[in-house]
């Protein structure tokens, strides 16, 4: 390629077949180029981001926690290779392609994370919505009932793999050719939001737009797949009437409405709505997220609507009908072929192969690798020769699916797998706590305090006497489940039993971090939270 003097123009390669073209647009944390796969010959995009996007270091460099602080870089850093690799074997037709992704250098000499993806032509739909006129023409019902159909869909397959995205609104949705709904930034709401809860070197992190966020996000709680079906419930509001549900004020910041006013009806703005939209987006925008239906049941609810033969029409006029969301719904793809599991029959499992076995586990997991871990456990579990290889096989199955981050497949099994152990072991064996810990936490990720506060609580009861751990292991993972024990409290609608928990958890804090450390800044700022709300509810019902 040549530049207009005829000079040749060297472009950027990411690992020796990635062109870096022109940019195509950048946010907060990355920017976005199009660019070229030298080895496939096609056009791809490619989104780079920014190493200090990751987290800013509070800290100066030679203060004690800059090292914390760099550590917790890194593990965001991994922890966001691994869910992107995950949500790559997704391949689900709403969300875009991802095609590699890697470490590299920028040309400042910075360490830079970057992504190739598949390269979308279409329309955001912000760009959509602010093309429509709501006044004169509004568009159909069946298409914005078509479009938050599209994006349930989505949510339903990234939510079985414990993915919540954090940050649905219009900006992050695209409408291509065909009529099919790409949901974006997937990625990104994934390395902000660095699992459900907050950690205790995390300070501060909420992740969302205000107009969209759920209110467990606008205080800081655990986020769960709820709160995607709180925010698509804005944007479906928006869709329907051109319009966010909160507006802000002064006296009244849409953080207030978010927490304390009601759902408004759309019927109220647009009586050609059905009633039944409006209660459904009634149960999506509940305060409570036990209250409000999953992203499956929303998708059935919205289906009559978005399949309507007479309803598809752009009455607006200025729509692309090329991108009419009403249209697969209408001409349906056909789905793919369900994979058949192999029924051979396979050899036992011996006690030298078993060692083998959980050797090779160690080192895949090791070196992050941890689907390909999964698949030699389930292999070993299902040759295991006696019940406790199998019961101890199938607890590394489940150590090995909390590691990949699928935390609803690590609970059901950390919970059977203890209660398995507790008929063999006594109740402060190490088996028997290391499974209760998981579970538990692992409960906590996916926001169902009700199943990880038994398990929490056991463990912090009997820890203490665990023979094949370190005290100081010990005593840290006491501090840290007592921490989420705390969190649980809070998401369980128990304000002022929460408070007094994070605060007689906060000398056992100080005493191991340190008065000023980031993980006693954490603590008051949820502290400070609870007590603006003690005394009342968190949530309205």
């Amino acid at each position: 390629m040549e530049d207009g003097a005829g000079q040749p123009v060297e472009r950027r390669l990411l690992a020796g077949r990635y062109r870096v073209d022109g940019s195509l647009g950048k946010g907060g944390m990355s920017e976005v180029f199009h660019g070229y796969d030298e080895r496939l010959d096609r056009r791809v995009a490619i989104k780079m981001l920014r190493t200090s996007s990751l987290g800013e270091n509070p800290a100066g460099p030679d203060s004690p926690e800059a090292a914390e602080i760099l550590d917790a870089l890194d593990r965001d850093r991994r922890r966001f290779l691994r869910e992107i690799r995950t949500t790559a074997q997704l391949e689900h037709p709403g969300i875009p392609a991802v095609y590699d992704t890697g470490v590299g250098t920028s040309p400042a000499g910075s360490t830079q994370l970057w992504l190739v993806m598949q390269l979308l032509r279409g329309s955001t739909l912000e760009s959509l919505l602010d093309r429509a006129d709501y006044v004169n023409a509004p568009p159909s019902v069946s298409w914005a009932a078509s479009i938050a159909a599209q994006i349930a869909a989505v949510l339903v397959d990234v939510h079985r793999v414990d993915i919540v995205h954090r940050d649905i609104k219009p900006a992050n949705v695209m409408l291509v050719d065909g009529g099919l709904v790409k949901v974006l930034d997937f990625g990104i709401a994934i390395l902000r939001g660095a699992g459900a809860l907050p950690r205790l070197t995390q300070v501060d992190r909420t992740v969302g737009t205000p107009p969209y966020m759920s209110p467990e996000q606008c205080i800081g709680q655990a986020v769960a797949s709820a709160s995607d079906v709180y925010s698509l419930g804005c944007l479906l509001f928006e869709l329907f009437t051109g319009d966010v549900p909160f507006h802000g004020t002064t006296d009244r910041p849409m953080r207030f409405h978010h927490l304390r006013t009601s759902a408004p009806s759309v019927r109220a703005r647009r009586p050609d709505v059905p009633a039944e939209l409006d209660a459904l987006l009634s149960s999506m925008m509940a305060k409570q997220p036990a209250a409000r239906p999953t992203a499956e049941a929303v998708y059935e609810e919205l289906l009559p609507f978005a399949t309507d033969p007479g309803g598809s029409t752009d009455r607006a006029g200025n729509l692309d009908e090329n991108r009419d969301p009403t249209r697969p719904f209408r001409r349906p793809l056909l789905a793919p072929v369900k994979r058949q599991e192999q029924g051979a029959a396979r050899d036992k499992l011996t006690e030298d192969e078993f060692e083998k076995l959980r050797a090779n586990v160690q080192v895949l997991l090791e070196n992050d690798h941890p689907s390909e871990a999964i698949r030699l456990l389930e292999d070993g579990v299902a040759r295991a020769e006696n019940s406790f290889l199998e019961l101890r096989l199938r607890h590394f199955l489940a150590a090995a699916h909390f590691y990949a981050g699928e935390y609803t497949r690590a609970a059901s099994l950390f919970d059977v797998v203890g209660r398995d152990y507790r008929k063999r072991l006594s109740q402060n064996d190490f088996y028997v706590l290391d499974c209760s810990y998981h579970a538990g936490h692992a409960y906590a990720e996916v926001g169902k305090p009700d199943k990880a506060l038994p398990h929490l609580r056991f463990y912090v009861g009997n820890a203490g006497s665990a023979a094949s751990v370190s005290d100081d292991d010990t005593a840290e993972r006491i501090r840290e489940t007592r921490f989420v024990i705390a969190q649980m409290l809070a998401a369980s609608g128990y304000p002022d039993e929460a408070l007094v928990e994070f605060e007689s958890v906060r000398p056992l804090l100080v005493e191991a971090y340190g008065a000023s450390s980031t993980q006693i800044r954490n603590l008051d700022k949820q502290i400070e939270r609870l007590r603006s709300v003690q005394g009342g509810q968190l949530f309205l019902e």
